[in-house]
């Protein structure tokens, strides 16, 4: 149960720990956002008013697309205004919301042209490059802020004169935004996966333990059982012998005397010989009290007369004899 535990622990960890790179990457919010404005008849100049540019921070990226080369220039606002004074041109004035930005349309019935737009003694700087044009907010807020120094100054955004001073004008600005809930998410399932990795070590040391000493005490029980079966075996087999041998001398004892029918001469039936096989098999103790008996089981005429026994030279012929 404490193993299981200790793995449901560990894998709630690691699913807090996806949920927290999912919310850095897949689930996290934009990094930056875009707010663009598509202009059909913007007239021959586009300017873009004082403030537009920081609306979304100090940072960030404007990129102008026109039908030709587009030319940014900078002035103090009150000559932009009186050099479009009676011209048909278009105001950028803000953002609508963080994907648009909002729109003036200035004298839409005044003049749809300029002469030599980047020409004029008014302007403090003229940069042109091709469509799209890019600037970066970061530079142009250092420029306002050194030598050059008019913060929120307007941007002319022209082309040749005669066409579109721009088609489309894009401002995008980073954000710093994440989910709320991703430190969390990587604390928690950090602490519940350190736990549960814990628990199962400990666990697994238990059994580790329990295995061990399942291991010492089965040899234990095994020498005992064995003990218990080699004395049985052992009181069996010498049980089975002294049966064994109790039938033995029974038996040879009956087959001498079973039966009186005519068998084969055996060599034992000599006279004196099986009294001599019979002292050599189970008399071996006796064989003091065979010295003074006679081959027909009675005493000796010698020790009977209290006589020396080797004064009867028959004596000694039957002891010969039976050695």
């Amino acid at each position: 149960m404490q193993r299981l535990l200790a793995v449901l622990l560990v894998l709630i960890g690691l699913i807090g720990l996806v949920l927290g790179r999912l919310g850095e990457t897949t689930w996290a919010p934009e990094t930056e956002t875009t707010a663009t404005a598509t202009l059909e008849d913007p007239g021959p100049a586009v300017v873009i008013d004082p403030g537009v540019l920081y609306v979304g921070g100090e940072k960030g990226e404007v990129v102008i697309e026109g039908a030709s080369d587009v030319s940014v220039i900078t002035a103090s606002n009150s000559d932009i205004d009186a050099y479009l004074e009676g011209v048909h041109h278009t105001r950028v004035t803000g953002a609508s919301d963080w994907s648009t930005l909002s729109t003036e349309d200035v004298e839409p019935d005044g003049a749809a042209e300029i002469s030599d737009p980047t020409g004029s003694d008014l302007w403090r700087s003229v940069d042109t490059s091709a469509s799209p044009y890019t600037l970066d907010i970061g530079e142009f807020w250092a420029a306002e802020n050194g030598e050059n120094e008019q913060v929120y100054r307007s941007l002319l955004i022209v082309t040749d004169g005669t066409a579109a001073g721009a088609d489309k004008i894009s401002i995008t600005w980073p954000v710093d935004d994440e989910n709320e809930w991703v430190p969390y998410a990587y604390a928690g399932g950090a602490a519940i996966a350190v736990i549960g990795l814990v628990l199962l070590v400990v666990s697994i040391g238990r059994r580790g333990d329990e295995d061990e000493g399942e291991l010492l005490e089965e040899p234990q029980e095994a020498r005992s059982s064995a003990a218990r079966t080699s004395l049985a075996t052992g009181g069996a087999a010498a049980g089975a012998a002294a049966g064994g041998l109790s039938q033995d001398r029974d038996g040879s004892n009956a087959d001498a005397d079973s039966s009186d029918a005519p068998r084969a001469e055996d060599p034992l039936d000599a006279p004196g010989a099986r009294e001599v096989g019979e002292q050599s098999v189970w008399s071996i103790g006796d064989r003091a009290d065979d010295a003074g008996t006679g081959a027909d089981g009675t005493a000796s005429d010698a020790g009977s007369d209290g006589g020396s026994p080797g004064a009867d030279p028959s004596g000694d012929d039957a002891d010969q004899e039976r050695r």
